[in-house]
């Protein structure tokens, strides 16, 4: 990642980091920290309401040093779950039902064939909204649920 992309996804490498320092960067100014994302995440930010806003900002408070360890370890562990899954051709057997931010060509990668390899009952469908999709398209979302729950 460089340029924008890096900035834009600044979070993952804080995050990444050994104990400690992310979780104290963060726990310093929590509200600014989280509430950036839920401004800029949203496409429509009217989706998200002041009071589920807060509600939002007062779990991420309270979760940060599970959200951080979230994140390192897709960083880290995670990473080497997945090479030894790929390496034994582990697929995931159930239905699997994605829905994806539509970002079009600047997502950068087939999005549909990598989540086939992992998943051969897939159903994926990209949805034109922001990041916070129950909030923003919850239609869509209650479709993929009942269609996913119905196969």
């Amino acid at each position: 990642m460089r340029g924008t992309s890096a900035a834009v996804g600044f979070h993952l490498y804080l995050m990444a980091q050994a104990p400690g320092l992310p979780e104290t960067m963060i726990s310093g100014s929590a509200d600014a920290f989280f509430g950036h994302f839920l401004d800029i995440w949203a496409i429509d930010p009217s989706a998200i309401p002041t009071d589920v806003r807060a509600a939002y900002l007062k779990a991420s408070r309270e979760a940060i040093p599970s959200i951080v360890a979230d994140y390192r370890a897709s960083a880290a562990v995670d990473v080497e779950h997945d090479q030894a899954d790929r390496q034994t051709g582990n697929q995931l057997r159930m239905p699997v039902t994605v829905l994806q931010q539509d970002w079009g060509a600047a997502l950068g990668f087939d999005a549909v064939a990598r989540w086939r390899a992992w998943a051969p009952d897939l159903e994926h469908n990209t949805v034109s909204c922001g990041h916070f999709m129950a909030e923003e398209a919850p239609a869509e979302v209650i479709k993929a649920l009942r269609d996913l729950l119905a196969r």
